[in-house]
């Protein structure tokens, strides 16, 4: 297929940088190469070009469509000897990532850089497990200057969390990792440690106050358009008398105040604090049928919203904001002292183990290439012939810095990207760059000579003319600069590339469904299966119709194998429509990414390490011999606990004398294996134990193979990245592994599971690069997570850092001024990159796109987008959105063919026919939407199921051992040893199963008194025990908790917060607050003797397992602590009696973990605040 225009220009244009927006299925990869043959046409060589992509896979692509360029021309010429070169050329090209391209020129630098040349590249866990090592050590020593130094007093007061220092730890090493998007994150921290000491006469003056000031012009101005638009309406001459009576005092109101507010804004924070309307006169009353009056209500209302907003906003003056500010001043600059201390400090500790990280990489190469005194930026500059960069939308500005130097100060930089598909601003992307860039380059047509331009790449080579037009009305209504960042103009549409068959079939669906009641919680398992049952059921219709898809110019039957389904977050969602996928019998794939350590396969591999490393492990060694690697048969295992009633497992195999071959074998490759650790490397000890266990066979031969296959791999990877340090030790690598499962920082495990042709499940990031034939957008209900404007101490590259103030006196904490500020503009910048993500989504449709919104709120949400909607629609009204599908919706709502929807809403006066219509469906409820599902396969009659066989079965051996379970919690021993008496004395009986009813999920209900129970729980093992020493500090832990979603709304309210009070108010409570080290919430598992818990059960193992709610180690031994809720009536002796069995488990298991005695044995009812020391 020839070039377009714009390809053509993009490919050929020559002089100055270049910027080439590329919207979706553009064809920028085409570009690309074929801009590199027309230098080569012209006697270039292929090598004298620095090509960037985003990742491994983009470069390797790249490279093979050169190469297959290059064939293409030596096919037509095969005598061309500079052809053939190229080729080889080609071969050794600068085709790669930034952390591939930066490594390769350190490498040639390594004198001027001042590091080894030699040294080793690590991977970012290890970096992070390093970086963490170096803070530690900085902190202890931070902590010995507590006494003379207020700035480090102000700092742990501030940030720390009391009994330990993991929030101030994560905090630092947040703050540090964010910097190094910086192209000088030590320069970013001097100039915030400077700034803070910047005096200020307004609050309105400060970069934060006129970020708000700013903002809050732009609602007030947005406010007082759209209700003197409504006033204009009100005053036409056939208005109805009586909606101008009810109305017209409240609009003019309405509108001075926000005049007002437009104009006080520019005279300083406190004359916008005055200016800020508080009460509102009484809305006036309407019976008429006019359909304005609901349009004036929603106005109104929506002013009223953002007044009470500005009256939290502006509830101080300037003076108090300023002074909170003062007070931060000293954490704040000794949180931004000890980070500097901490990249200095972690430079050093990487240099000294001679190891980089990617970050070190990209920093000291820019810092080469800025020192103008070894000539290295021009050098390199003059190697090149031009510095083509893919994906330019999600560089930061380190990356920036380092293009521009590398090509002559940005005259050799051709940019490649789509700020529209920009989505990865958590991995500290900054779309800021290429927007910068964009707005302010010239269009090819308009610039000068060698000037920066921009060329424009609109047409779509993906989809059908449908998907592409429903896309365009999303985006050209909802992505009009503003706060939404973008705007989505003529230029930016996207145009058909490709011709497919016509149709008149609708390419384009959307499902509205609305729960009953009793589905009506957004997030309950119910929402998401009923959701998930209408898609698989609109699947399976599909695929029993045989829609017709286009395969390279013919049309072909659908498969599942077409289809995708994308959601912004899969996580819970997975299961739910796998198993409705399921039960229309239609095979589904999906990578959950979930942690390594959740495979059985790394289970496997590290219980069989932990084993050499250390064979008396109970735990570990249980789970590799009854592994399939080793497959010792559970009677062995059994057999061989039997003979050794006591001591460990280890002990117990060896003293035995008729192991079986099993155990033999198992023992003696085991004693191999210890030796070989003592004198093999780490990695080719894993090596070893791979291939002397045929694990990865045996586990590719297993469902999912080839994921388990990688998943291994994956954990050799680890081990190599561990190996890197210099440090070979198994012993140390185990600790290495515990340390990242501790943090939740292991890599996601290769779960990406089910055959070929199969529906696949995937998240929209997930998708990004991709293209499917049908493309299904689910769970577009789910609410926007907001996460990150809500942390303590927030940063921005314009705002700088902003933090909440801490009054230690009362002990709370309310926002800065500057946190205000720097939460605001990420809210709006989250807001900015979702729409981004839909626009992602619905451009990896080929050829159909259905979407559905699901939700128990669904006629509500219609009619308030409905009332909203004005064209052209406001910044403010798109940027209003708290999910994805309500910008569907405003979509939907202005088209003549969502009948279904306007039933609901009423008409409104916007909406209109549209040239390529959608399918807009309501579905009412889960119940009445069966009636569009297909129907079941029948149930076999009960004459044609095949009899159950008569089988005549032997007494089972361990029939006392089938009583006990194979895993038993510490806390069902309440009670257990008299059941399992009483038991012994019943016989056994064939047990019918039990009916149940279901429950409703989502009622709104009290809280039960076991719910209270778990909610003071969940308190005592969060919470800061030493902000509960008043009720005004338990309030703010509670709100803290329920913040940081910890605790529900309905659960804080649950917590006595008299009865915390009195706990932390008695000697007790002291006792705890004075503990050096208290551990909460600590989980155990414990091979142990079923004999302990059923007489019967002689010779049987059991694992107990439990959560100890707390303890500490005093120096005479452990004290223990259970905190129990029950109600006490006949006092705590007689309640106590019955968690006896449950705390000697308890104790038992911290003895011989800890190896020190349990001296102390405490329960403490809440009911009756009383601490009841057992025996």
């Amino acid at each position: 297929m020839p070039l377009t225009d714009h390809q053509e220009l993009a490919a050929e244009s020559r002089g100055g940088a270049r910027l080439v927006s590329a919207a979706a299925g553009s064809g920028k990869t085409k570009v690309l190469v074929e801009r590199l043959m027309r230098y080569v046409d012209r006697g270039a060589d292929i090598d004298q070009f620095l090509v960037i992509t985003y990742t491994r896979a983009a470069a390797a692509e790249l490279r093979s469509r050169i190469l297959s360029a290059l064939g293409e021309r030596i096919a037509a010429d095969p005598m061309n000897r500079r052809l053939r070169r190229q080729t080889e050329l080609c071969c050794r090209a600068s085709i790669g990532t930034i952390d591939s391209i930066c490594g390769r020129f350190l490498r040639e630098n390594t004198h001027l850089a001042g590091i080894s040349p030699d040294y080793r590249v690590i991977e970012p866990d290890r970096s992070d497990e390093i970086c963490a090592r170096v803070l530690d050590k900085l902190l202890e020593e931070l902590y010995e200057t507590i006494e003379e130094d207020a700035g480090v007093r102000a700092l742990v007061d501030s940030f720390g969390s009391g009994d330990n220092d993991d929030r101030l730890s994560a905090l630092v090493l947040r703050l540090y990792k964010s910097l190094q998007s910086h192209a000088d994150p030590d320069a970013w921290l001097a100039e915030q440690r400077e700034r803070l000491t910047d005096a200020w006469n307004d609050a309105g003056d400060t970069p934060w106050g006129q970020y708000l000031l700013s903002r809050t012009r732009s609602q007030a101005q947005y406010w007082a358009e759209r209700i003197e638009e409504l006033r204009l309406r009100l005053d036409e001459p056939d208005r109805d008398a009586k909606i101008k009576k009810a109305y017209t005092n409240n609009l003019d109101f309405a509108g001075d105040a926000a005049r007002d507010m437009a104009r006080a804004v520019a005279l300083g924070w406190d004359k916008a604090r005055l200016a800020c309307p508080g009460s509102f006169p009484r809305r006036g009353i309407y019976k008429g049928d006019d359909p304005l009056a609901q349009r004036i209500i929603a106005v109104w209302t929506g002013f009223k919203d953002t007044a009470a907003k500005w009256q939290e906003l502006f509830a101080n003056d300037s003076d108090a904001l300023l002074r909170d500010l003062a007070v931060n001043t000293p954490a704040v600059d000794a949180l931004l002292a000890l980070t500097q201390k901490l990249g200095a400090a972690f430079a050093a500790e990487k240099k000294r183990q001679g190891v980089c990280d990617f970050s070190d990489q990209e920093h000291l190469v820019l810092k080469l290439l800025t020192d103008t005194s070894n000539g290295l930026a021009a050098a390199l500059s003059s190697r090149y012939t031009e510095v083509l960069v893919d994906e330019y939308q999600d560089v930061n500005a380190c990356q920036d810095a380092l293009f521009r130097l590398l090509s002559d100060n940005g005259r050799k930089l051709f940019m490649v990207g789509d700020v529209k598909q920009s989505i990865y601003r958590f991995r500290l992307a900054d779309p800021g760059i290429f927007l910068q860039k964009y707005e302010a380059y010239a269009p090819y047509t308009q610039a000068q000579d060698d000037e920066p331009r921009k060329i424009l790449l609109s047409d779509n080579f993906r989809s059908r003319k449908e998907v592409l037009a429903a896309a365009n009305d999303v985006f050209s209504l909802c992505m009009q600069g503003g706060e939404l960042e973008l705007t989505y103009g003529e230029a930016e549409k996207l145009r058909a590339g490709l011709s497919y068959p016509d149709t008149t079939q609708p390419k384009v669906e959307l499902h509205c469904i609305e729960l009953s009641k009793a589905e009506t919680d957004e997030q309950s398992p119910q929402k998401r299966e009923t959701e998930a049952d209408f898609v698989a059921a609109r699947i399976r219709r599909m695929l029993d119709e045989k829609m017709q898809v286009s395969s390279g110019g013919v049309l072909r039957d659908v498969q599942p194998g077409d289809i995708v389904i994308l959601m912004r977050a899969v996580g819970d969602n997975a299961a739910s429509y796998q198993s409705a996928l399921s039960k229309q019998s239609i095979a589904s794939r999906c990578d959950r990414g979930g942690s390594l350590f959740d495979t059985t396969e790394a289970q496997v591999l590290l219980a069989a390490l932990k084993v050499i490393d250390n064979p008396h492990r109970d735990v570990e060694l249980v789970t590799a011999l009854s592994s399939p690697a080793f497959g010792v048969p559970p009677e062995d295992l059994a057999r061989a606990r039997g003979k050794l009633r006591t001591g460990d497992f280890y002990d117990c195999l060896l003293s035995m004398e008729d192991r079986g071959q099993a155990l033999d074998s198992f023992l003696s490759w085991l004693s191999e294996m210890r030796e070989q650790s003592r004198l093999l490397p780490l990695g080719e000890l894993l090596d070893l134990v791979l291939q002397t266990t045929a694990m990865e066979d045996v586990f590719s031969a297993m469902e999912d193979g080839a994921a388990r296959r990688e998943n291994l791999q994956l954990l050799c990877a680890q081990a190599s990245a561990f190996s890197a340090t210099g440090n070979q030790s198994l012993m140390g690598f185990l600790r290495y592994m515990d340390e990242l499962e501790e943090s939740g920082q292991l890599p996601s495990s290769r779960a990406q599971a089910g055959p070929a042709d199969a529906v696949q499940i995937m998240t929209i990031h997930q998708s990004k690069g991709l293209e499917f034939p049908v493309v299904f957008l689910a769970d577009l209900s789910r609410q926007f997570n907001r996460s990150d404007a809500s942390m303590s101490v927030l940063l921005d590259s314009s705002l700088y850092i902003g933090a909440n103030v801490v009054d230690m006196e009362k002990r709370a904490y309310f926002p800065s001024l500057a946190r205000m500020a720097i939460a605001e503009k990420k809210t709006r910048q989250t807001i900015a990159e979702e729409l981004r993500v839909l626009y992602v989504a619905m451009t990896r449709a080929k050829e159909m796109l259905v979407m559905s919104y699901c939700s128990g709120k669904l006629s509500s949400t219609l009619k308030k987008w409905n009332e909203a909607l004005t064209l052209p629609l406001p910044p403010r009204t798109a940027g209003s959105a708290l999910c994805l599908g309500d910008w569907v919706l405003m979509a939907a709502l202005c088209r003549t063919e969502a009948g279904e929807l306007f039933a609901e809403t009423g008409p409104n006066d916007v909406s209109s026919v549209q040239n390529i219509p959608w399918l807009i469906q309501l579905h009412r409820s889960s119940e009445q939407m069966q009636t569009a599902l297909p129907e079941a396969a029948p149930e076999m009659p009960e004459t044609e199921k095949p009899a159950a066989p008569d089988y005549d079965f032997a007494p089972y051996a361990h029939l006392a051992a089938s009583n006990m379970p194979s895993k038993l919690t510490a806390t069902a021993l309440k009670g257990r040893l008299l059941d399992l008496e009483a038991a012994e004395q019943t016989p056994q009986e064939t047990k019918n199963p039990e009916r149940f009813r279901l429950p409703v999920f989502g009622a709104k209900k009290k809280l039960s008194g076991r719910a209270r129970g778990s909610a003071t729980h969940l308190f005592m093992q969060f919470a800061d025990y030493n902000a509960c020493r008043t009720a005004d500090g338990i309030e703010q832990e509670l709100e803290r908790l329920t913040r940081e979603k910890f605790l529900t709304p309905e659960q804080a309210q649950g917590v006595e917060k008299v009865r915390i009070e009195r706990l932390f108010a008695a000697p007790f409570g002291a006792r705890i607050l004075q503990a050096e080290k208290l551990h909460r919430e600590f989980k155990f598992s414990l091979l142990t003797d079923a004999v302990e818990f059923a007489p019967a059960a002689a010779g049987e193992q059991v694992m107990l397992q439990g959560v100890v709610d707390c303890f500490w180690e005093e120096a005479d031994g452990i004290v223990l602590v259970d905190f129990k809720t029950d109600r006490t009536p006949d006092g705590p002796q007689a309640c106590a009696a019955r968690y006896c069995a449950q705390l000697n488990a308890y104790a038992k298991a911290l003895t011989r973990i800890y190896g020190a005695p349990v001296k102390e044995k405490i329960l403490y009812f809440f009911s009756c605040d009383c601490a009841y020391h057992l025996d």
